[in-house]
Formats: structure tokens, C-alpha cells, sequence
């Protein structure tokens, strides 16, 4: 049975792909603001977006931030972000030719503002797929990015 799970377990990290996400803080928060509710806004993109992909990050965003002992949904602090740049790259050449040629990268930009729309702070996230069984998913990437998002907010804006 043991070796059964492991086995399920690397089926599961080849499928998903080799994703990694990095933040950099922009304008770090220079106020001590807490708060135990969080709203998520969807700010204007500057470059377009898949609708699929918007909504699947809006989701994993709000599956990591309104989790077990995170945020409430409300309006004590807002979450706003924008997809900067979006590149899926290209699933078959990660497939056929490596990780390299094929691939993808996105940078979100994400505000946090006070009840009032007074910024907070400003971080930019990044997501990367360069691998995986049959080129990996670039859902991969996307949860890899919320997950950071929603650290950053929990550790700076968690009452």
C-alpha cells in the first residue's frame, strides 16, 4: 500500500509540472494595519488574459486565503490585483523538447489597501511551468502564485 501512495504521489508532481512562484516587495507596508477579513478585487489587466485562467486564479487565491484559520471574506483589508504579463508558452515544446523550450512565465501585480483605498503595500508575484508529464498544466503555476499572494497577505494583514 506504501508503495502504491508514493507511486500515486509522483503521478500526481509529473502531471502538475515543475511550477515555482518568487514575490518581490514593491512598496512594503509601512503601517501596521490587521485585520481578520479580506476582500479579493480583480484590478485591470494589462495584457489579455484567458477568462479560464483569470477565474482559476481568483479561485486558488481565495481557496488559500479564506482557508482554516485565515481571513473571513469582508472588507478590512483589500486584496486588488492585475495580471501583468501572461506567457502559457508553449505545453508541447515542454513535452517534446524540454523545460527550457517551452517554458511559460506570469507576473500579477497586487495592491493592499486600507478600508478607506489607501495602499498598503505592493508585491509582484510570478509564476513559472517549465516541465512535467505530457508538458505540465499551467494551472500549476497559477496555484503556485496564489499560494504566495495569500502567505504575503496572511503574514503582513492577519489579525
Amino acid at each position: 500500500m506504501k508503495l502504491l501512495n508514493i507511486a500515486a504521489a509522483g503521478l500526481l508532481l509529473a502531471i502538475a509540472g515543475c511550477a515555482s512562484a518568487t514575490t518581490t516587495v514593491l512598496e512594503p507596508t509601512s503601517v501596521s494595519v490587521k485585520s481578520s477579513t479580506i476582500a479579493v478585487a480583480h484590478g485591470d489587466d494589462t495584457v489579455p488574459i484567458d477568462p479560464e485562467y483569470s477565474a482559476y486564479f481568483r479561485t486558488k487565491l481565495g481557496e488559500e486565503l479564506y482557508n482554516e484559520g485565515g481571513f473571513a471574506e469582508g472588507g478590512g483589508v483589500t486584496l486588488r490585483y492585475r495580471f501583468l504579463q501572461l506567457d502559457e508558452g508553449s505545453r508541447a515544446a515542454r513535452y517534446m523538447l524540454g523545460p527550457i523550450a517551452g517554458k511559460g512565465s506570469m507576473t500579477i501585480e497586487i495592491l493592499f489597501l486600507d478600508p478607506e483605498g489607501v495602499e498598503l503595500s505592493k508585491i509582484h508575484t510570478g509564476g513559472e511551468i517549465s516541465g512535467g508529464l505530457f508538458g505540465g498544466s499551467f494551472k500549476s503555476a497559477l496555484d503556485k502564485a496564489a499560494k504566495e499572494a495569500a502567505e504575503y497577505a496572511i503574514h503582513n494583514f492577519l489579525q
